[in-house]
């Protein structure tokens, strides 16, 4: 992990203070810590290759100085004395980092019976990050295409909420430009106020979609629909009544689609409202030198070899950047952020890249964060609303409940047809969660029904099912067993640690002890899979430690009370892990 953003606060977890450790040890910038593979006995490993080359040195040759200055290092100083790393030891141009195991394994125990359901947050840091997702155009319905930015948003406030993080969410909705005078044309045309009055959404749709088909046989359209806009710029009292109506249906819309994905937004803002702010703005920037006139418009120069931000059009207008830039500035007078980030697809580079740079100007530098996504495509192209083209994520979540429902019903025939109504929500709204979530975000995604909802292998159902199984191995213990983990004393925690001694067993406890770093990683690279790829982890090694290892049968009761705090503590952590993506998890399935 690198220390991006996060502040270097004293570590709550035990492996976050191997690590601290660690880099405190080695002092000098371009080092990276790595976590070791499963089949080394070593915790971290320190490369030397980059030192090595900028130093013209032998990597092989450095790891062994860099080894031989760390063991040093341990021996003298006393700030280490209460540091669990026992040596350190050099291979192949690595420095192996060991520790004393029997330590770790108290102390990741411990902090798992201290945190329980809490486990992997931390305390807050003092710091607040505005998020910015979702942000749909007002007149169209939420599509596939609108599915990535509202989970992987949704997942990152999560994440950073518990990385110790205030966080506000916004949803930036776009209500104004000429595609409004398009579409206030087309109503007019072609509305039908009974069809508006009962799907408003879909009525709209269909009369974008139509008013595009006829402006490529009657490209004088495209004109009706830019008078029709300046209309409502001006204030046409006709065109802001319908206009209003627009954004009325469509809100109420768009918020009945994301709570199905468990999404709520902070605050719902409007491209609208900084219509006269970025005119404000502009002035403001023209004054300080910092906006100049250009052909009429006036622009802010950002890169030398990139097109600059136009903040004004020659006929006086704003633009989409403008008032985004406006609204960023309001963002950061009101809650005077450490960042602004914007989940925005990686088409949008040059927009952000602009936005940025203006800002830098403007005196907020380093402080806008674009967290780029790949793109949602369908098998026959890009997904397009001009042509028709399009899944509606409503029709994508009914869909993934019906699936769900199926293999349910397959599964659990005795289960009551309205608790399988709802496990089937959460089993199938949770794979298209994690159908997302588990890759990496700037990777682009063809949208196809068997793959984004499949069932088995790194799915959420797999990870769902983990932890209703350690729920299910609790109930069928004693009732005094059925939560050992809370009940531990100190003076236990040895004792149920000698016990913790099959690789199963071992496996299991550092699967879980990882969490909170997968956490800080995920917050740190805005990078929700982090967190997925570490749940997966430790549901894997459950269906291990399941296979190998009696929990129930097992031979003595102090193993028995060992094997019960290892599914309780898998139980807690897979539950939170998953809340944190966004997944409920069932009581059954």
């Amino acid at each position: 992990m690198n220390q991006g953003m996060i502040n270097r606060e004293e570590p709550r977890y035990i492996l976050d203070k191997v690590y601290r450790d660690v880099k405190w040890m080695i002092l000098l910038p371009g080092f990276e810590i790595q976590r070791r593979p499963k089949v080394s006995e070593a915790l971290y490993a320190v490369p030397c290759f980059f030192y090595a080359k900028l130093h013209n040195q032998n990597p092989i040759k450095a790891a062994e100085e860099f080894a031989e200055r760390f063991n040093e290092k341990l021996r003298e100083e006393l700030a280490l004395r209460d540091s669990i790393i026992e040596r350190f030891e050099a291979s192949n141009g690595y420095v192996n980092v060991f520790v004393d195991k029997q330590k770790l394994h108290e102390r990741i125990l411990k902090d798992l019976r201290d945190y329980g359901k809490s486990y992997g947050s931390y305390p807050e840091i003092g710091k607040t990050i505005v998020v910015d997702y979702c942000s749909p155009n007002i007149a169209k319905s939420l599509s596939v295409g609108h599915i990535r930015s509202t989970i992987i948003g949704q997942a990152l406030i999560n994440i950073l909420k518990a990385r110790g993080y205030d966080v506000v969410g916004i949803n930036f909705l776009s209500d104004w430009g000429t595609q409004f005078g398009k579409l206030l044309y087309a109503f007019e045309r072609w509305g039908d106020e009974e069809k508006f009055s009962k799907e408003p959404i879909e009525h709209l749709l269909d009369l974008y979609v139509k008013f595009h088909r006829e402006a490529k046989e009657n490209p004088e359209l495209e004109e009706e629909g830019r008078a029709a806009f300046k209309r409502l710029e001006q204030g046409g009292e006709k065109e802001r009544a319908l206009w209003k109506r627009f954004k009325e249906g469509s809100l109420e819309s768009f918020e009945k689609t994301v709570a199905r994905l468990g999404v709520c937004f902070d605050h719902n803002w409007f491209e609208s409202d900084f219509e006269n702010k970025a005119q404000e703005l502009t002035d403001e920037l023209l004054t300080k030198g910092i906006a100049e006139r250009s052909e009429g418009a006036v622009i802010i120069r950002t890169f030398e070899d990139k097109p600059p931000l136009v903040a004004r059009k020659s006929d006086g207008t704003t633009l989409y950047a403008s008032r985004d830039l406006a609204s960023a500035v309001e963002r950061l007078k009101r809650w005077k952020p450490a960042k602004l980030i914007y989940i925005v697809a990686t088409e949008q580079n040059l927009h952000f890249a602009n936005l940025a740079k203006a800002l830098e100007k403007i005196g907020y530098p380093d402080i806008l964060e674009h967290v780029r996504f790949g793109m949602v495509s369908l098998p026959e192209g890009k997904i397009s609303t001009r042509e028709g083209r399009v899944v509606y994520l409503d029709e994508l979540l009914d869909e993934a409940e019906r699936r769900a429902a199926e293999i349910i019903s397959e599964k659990n025939t005795d289960m009551p047809a309205d608790k399988r109504s709802e496990v089937a929500r959460q089993v199938g709204i949770g794979a298209v969660i994690y159908a997302d979530l588990s890759q990496d975000r700037i990777k682009d995604i063809v949208f196809d029904w068997d793959k984004m909802l499949a069932f088995e292998g790194n799915s959420a159902p797999y990870l769902q099912y983990a932890a209703v199984r350690c729920a299910k191995i609790l109930a069928k213990a004693a009732l005094e067993e059925r939560n050992p983990l809370a009940a531990l004393k100190d003076e236990d925690i040895p004792k149920i640690v000698a016990e913790i001694k099959e690789p199963e067993s071992i496996e299991l406890l550092m699967s879980l002890g990882w969490l909170p770093q997968a956490i800080t990683e995920a917050a740190e690279r805005y990078a929700p899979h982090a967190l997925a790829s570490s749940l997966y982890d430790l549901a894997t090694a459950l269906s291990r430690f399941y296979t190998q290892v009696p929990v129930l049968r097992a031979e003595t009761d102090m193993s028995r009370v060992a094997r019960l705090c290892l599914v309780e503590a898998t139980g807690l952590v897979l539950r939170r892990g998953l809340e944190l993506l966004g997944i409920e998890t069932p009581e059954e399935m």
